[in-house]
């Protein structure tokens, strides 16, 4: 079997990417110098196929000691700062990780795919180093979905209790990209290529259950927009959520 396609490191990014990238990594590196191991982008951007005022900045700090509470507050401020001066992006879609947390044996099928496949390193001491190339493997994609019907039962939760538009509409892009990542993940064992960005991954799932178009098509909408009803998102979160992880556990029996 081929081994999985890993990003290119030497193209420049595009454009329109680039101050806000110098921006965030020179305040990350201001804020918490000490605390930094590694700074990595990931998504559309890192693959160079991002699309202006409609993509997340996806970044993963890698650190060398858990962020206390006051840090993490500090983290939060700074990403929606960003987000707020640069409206070629979205939002900054920051995952924080310890450097010990990577690299534990348990987490190869997560961080190490993660690092090596999904990850262009933009400050620090590159973990990619640190792991040979991956396989299309269904360890993969189960290591990036055990959480999700936390997740989905979460923003639902949320979704129902909220009466902030603003916090309405984050909440349902959140749990649509979760949903589409995981369909993504469902049938990413059966091929030897990667999605980066949402159309990718719907373009992926759709070749092989070409009778969920419209459930693909309902959750773009829960991600871009326009916004639908509560109880419409509640319904998809639902319907779709739940076919996905029934999905996943009848995969599951049939690979172990």
């Amino acid at each position: 079997m081929k081994t999985l396609p890993v990003l290119d490191e030497l193209t420049p990014f595009q454009a329109p990417y680039m101050p806000v990238l110098l921006a965030l990594v020179k305040q990350l590196q201001a804020e918490f110098s000490e605390q930094i191991h590694s700074i990595y982008l990931n998504g559309s951007v890192a693959a160079r196929c991002a699309r202006t005022e409609r993509s997340d900045l996806n970044i993963t700090l890698v650190v060398n000691r858990s962020l206390s509470a006051s840090e993490n507050r500090v983290l939060d401020t700074l990403c929606q700062q960003i987000a707020y001066r640069y409206n070629v992006i979205t939002q900054v879609d920051l995952t924080v990780v310890t450097r010990d947390e990577v690299m534990t044996l348990a987490s190869i099928f997560k961080w190490g795919f993660w690092f090596k496949h999904c990850s262009v390193c933009l400050y620090g001491d590159s973990l990619a180093t640190q792991f040979g190339l991956f396989e299309p493997s269904w360890e993969i994609a189960k290591a990036f979905n055990s959480d999700i019907k936390t997740v989905l039962a979460d923003c639902s939760s949320k979704i129902m209790a909220t009466k902030s538009v603003t916090e309405y509409n984050a909440l349902c892009r959140k749990v649509g990209k979760k949903m589409l990542r995981s369909c993504f993940m469902l049938v990413a064992h059966r091929t030897s290529s990667l999605a980066y960005s949402e159309q990718q991954c719907a373009d992926f799932f759709l070749h092989f259950y070409p009778d969920k178009t419209v459930d693909i098509e309902r959750i773009q909408i829960l991600i871009n927009g326009p916004q639908v009803p509560k109880r419409a998102a509640l319904f998809l979160v639902e319907h779709v959520g739940d076919w996905i992880v029934a999905e996943f556990e009848k995969i599951e029996k049939k690979i172990g």
